[in-house]
């Protein structure tokens, strides 16, 4: 199967979006409320993402296989008080549940990682639902570690736990 990654515009945005809405349904079924997750809206999303970036405080890498948008991650400098300005932040990471295990999300990985390291990041952390024992997964066989650190946050009015995994971005 033939990826394609580059870097994302704001015409991209509702592409973004609809991968963005069918992963955390797909992702966060049993762990986000399903009213929640019913309620995702493509539209609402696209606007959010196209603001996003137009203002450039992120980046985004998109996977297309032939001319379907299949995956994204976004990723800038990390948010987190404790880190520095060598530590960049994966913010977020998603592939449509059809092209999972299939190497589309080790190649966003590795692009971003390229990416990061190009612009000066030594480190890269992440956040993810300590529920979401598939993404953890992947992000330990492509070389992340929990770090301990570990936060509370409310989608839909329940209260999720995230855990902050990280790595360097050197080989």
């Amino acid at each position: 199967m033939l990826i394609e990654i580059r870097e994302a515009r704001a015409d991209d945005a509702e592409a973004i979006a609809s991968v963005h809405v069918a992963t955390w349904q797909a992702a966060y079924e049993g762990i986000v409320p399903a009213q929640f997750l019913t309620a995702l809206s493509v539209e609402a999303r696209t606007e959010g993402w196209r603001k996003a970036l137009e203002k450039g405080r992120i980046r985004v890498l998109l996977a297309h296989a032939g001319n379907v948008p299949v995956g994204w991650i976004c990723f800038g400098a990390c948010r987190d008080a404790d880190k520095d300005s060598q530590w960049a932040e994966v913010e977020a990471f998603y592939v449509l549940p059809a092209f999972w295990g299939q190497g589309v999300g080790r190649r966003l990985n590795d692009a971003a990682r390229a990416v990061l390291r190009e612009a000066g990041y030594k480190n890269v952390a992440l956040w993810v639902l300590a529920e979401n024992l598939r993404a953890k997964a992947f992000y330990e066989r492509v070389g992340f570690v929990a770090d301990g650190a570990s936060k509370s946050i409310e989608i839909g009015g329940a209260s999720l736990a995230e855990l902050r995994y990280y790595r360097a971005l050197a080989d």
